[in-house]
């Protein structure tokens, strides 16, 4: 195919083919804030203008340590447009993680905003690529540069850059459960794999309202955005999540898709303002990050009816699965997270590195067009996490047990760092969590491994209660171990008014388990 015949199917080709067909309708809303197509096709090629002025070439890095926010979006796709490589930092990083990051990503510029500036401040003297003239505020602050004049200053002209699939169009940083950062490079066709696959799985099309209620910085928020970029729809930004705040979102600009992780589902189930806002306009719940429990699902369908619910399952590295409400409606398929997306494989690893055959546990892995193109700047942590097929396809493993029925659905146990080994039986966390959130005083639960002399490691369970509970912590533990095996019976249960949290509210249980174990020779 001659090159001038090859069709634009890069995302930045998108918004401009959505500012052109859908110019007065809104790309994104933030607050009171919005830009339509037009306006927001203008501002990104603003951005990208300015930052190719600076000397910024294609496969630069930019980082952003910033709220989500309407600028925060335009320098998001700007940077994509001008060939840059965008990296979204978690403002709750500690500042040496923060500067590793940074460090790490090899950005010569760095913005932010005025509630994010003290953070790099603090490790300004820290940073090995950033000089001064590299640091932007946008807010304007004194000793740091102002990008509002760069930007309002340079055309809203197309820029001249041309694209390649392969080209990197992003390094995300997740701290995963050992808060240890990893650039995790995503090309623009692992990006683009995202639309394709999602946004048909979940009937995304240039009428989806999704409202992001997960920070821009994490990869489950870009799950709902990219495809609504993509395919012409509007993205609704929520700065900092609350339940009436998302209430109020929902109701005032007819969302129809979300993101969210279950913690942040129990609290819209938990607030009295559920019953009050008009919901009627959901039309996809997508619940991932940690498996979503039996109660909290029928409690969303009863709810908030007419809105399906999904589920998904995967790594920021680059294989997912997805289980449509019409999956879950099957006989059996309660509690599956689905199949492979657009394309991929899942498979079940034994010890060995052998195959599991279908109904046996193992470890989960999996291959897809969504794959990383590697840890930045780390093949040693990347060739770790690959397994190959006769094919020679490089699966990703993924640290999680799980199985595959004989229909090829699959079906999470948990991760392999949080299995409970009792007395040399293997115990799923999972299973234990499932029956005591089925209680109507928990509002969450975890379960842990803890120290035994006689079993060498035996469950407990922390709970934390709903509002006005009565029950105690002897008779939780006595109603939910009459309906657990006897292998898996908690030895005690303790309550708490918060777990530790990484990105998107997913509980830390190593963070849960280590005071535990300190003095004692296993150390999880």
């Amino acid at each position: 195919m001659d090159k001038l015949d090859q069709p634009g199917l890069f995302y930045t080709d998108m918004i401009a083919n959505n500012a052109k067909y859908f110019s007065a309708k809104a790309a994104v809303i933030c607050g009171d804030q919005q830009l339509t197509w037009a306006q927001f096709h203008k501002r990104t090629n603003k951005v990208a203008n300015a930052l190719l002025k600076l000397g910024l070439k294609k496969g630069d890095k930019v980082c952003l340590l910033m709220q989500s926010s309407i600028p925060m979006f335009e320098l998001l796709w700007g940077t994509i447009k001008a060939g840059g490589v965008i990296a979204p930092l978690n403002v709750m990083m500690a500042q040496d993680s923060l500067a590793g990051m940074i460090n790490n990503s090899d950005a010569r510029l760095v913005f932010v905003d005025t509630t994010t500036a003290p953070q790099v401040e603090a490790i300004r003297e820290s940073l090995e690529n950033v000089k001064a003239d590299g640091l932007y505020c946008l807010g304007g602050l004194q000793g740091w540069q102002h990008p509002e004049p760069m930007i309002e200053a340079a055309p809203d002209s197309l820029p001249p850059v041309e694209l390649q699939m392969s080209d990197s169009m992003n390094i995300i940083y997740s701290s995963g459960s050992t808060g240890v950062p990893k650039g995790i490079e995503h090309s623009h066709f692992a990006r683009h794999a995202y639309s394709c696959g999602f946004g048909p799985g979940m009937k995304m099309d240039r009428f989806t309202v999704s409202i992001c209620s997960t920070p821009l910085y994490t990869n489950g928020t870009w799950i709902t955005m990219l495809p609504t970029v993509y395919w012409g729809g509007t993205v609704v930004l929520m700065p900092k999540f609350t339940a009436i705040g998302f209430f109020e979102a929902v109701q005032k600009h007819r969302c129809t898709h979300i993101f969210m992780v279950p913690t942040q589902f129990i609290v819209l189930l938990e607030s009295p303002d559920l019953a009050r806002h008009d919901l009627s306009s959901l039309k996809c719940l997508l619940s991932g990050g940690q498996p979503l429990a039996g109660k909290t699902a029928a409690q969303l369908e009863e709810r908030i009816p007419g809105a399906g619910l999904y589920e998904c399952y995967g790594m920021t590295e680059g294989f997912i699965t997805i289980a449509l409400p019409e999956d879950k409606a099957l006989p059996g398929k309660r509690t599956t997270v689905g199949m492979p997306m657009f394309g991929g494989d899942i498979i079940i690893l034994g010890d060995d590195g052998k195959l599991r055959p279908s109904g046996e546990i193992g470890e989960i892995a999996g291959w897809g067009p969504p794959l990383m193109k590697g840890y930045y700047k780390d093949p040693q942590r990347t060739a770790d996490m690959i397994w190959r097929d006769a094919r020679g396809r490089t699966y990703i493993k993924s640290g999680d047990l799980g199985r595959m029925d004989e229909d090829g659905y699959l079906y999470v146990a948990g991760r392999t760092k949080d299995m409970i080994k009792s007395g040399g039986i293997n115990v799923f966390a999972s299973d234990i969590e499932d029956i005591f959130m089925q209680h109507p005083d928990v509002m969450e639960a975890a379960a842990i491994g803890v120290p035994h002399e006689k079993w060498v490691e035996t469950p407990l369970l922390l709970a934390i209660l709903r509002d006005g509970a009565k029950v105690t912590e002897t008779a939780l533990k006595e109603w939910g171990n009459a309906k657990l095996g006897k292998f898996q019976r908690v030895d005690r249960v303790e309550f708490r008014k918060e777990f530790p949290r990484a990105t998107h509210d997913k509980v830390l249980k190593r963070a849960l388990r280590d005071p535990y174990w300190e003095g004692h020779a296993r150390k999880p």
